[in-house]
């Protein structure tokens, strides 16, 4: 039997033209969206593929999704594992997002105030 953690797994970028451009030329598998109908549609797919290690979506596309099933999906997934990067300018919250996949990672908020 194949251990899953040894299979070569494909990074994926879904998100605006300037996210994805960059992406592109490095050969990422992009995906360009218009709309957030299309975001949702491509990430049901995209989940359901064992060949996805990473889906990396580009800034405010899940503060958008409106299908809460697939909101839960997208927040809980671990393989592939779902993160989003900020759009060009935009301000970081490094922090928030380590405690989020460290949350997702080991099941415990490292932030959280006893």
């Amino acid at each position: 039997m194949e251990n899953k953690l040894s299979a070569d797994y494909k990074i994926v970028v879904i998100g605006s033209e300037q996210v994805t451009l960059g992406f592109k030329l490095s050969g990422i598998h992009s995906y360009t969206i218009a709309d957030v109908g299309e975001a949702e549609a491509l990430l049901r797919e995209l989940l359901q593929d064992s060949g996805i290690g990473l889906i990396m979506l580009g800034s405010g596309i899940v503060s958008q999704i409106r299908d809460r099933k697939l909101l839960d999906l997208v927040s809980s997934s671990i393989l592939p594992m779902v993160i989003e990067i900020p759009a060009l300018g935009a301000e970081r919250k490094e922090d928030d997002l380590l405690r989020n996949l460290i949350m997702r990672a080991i099941g415990i908020d490292i932030g959280k105030n006893a």
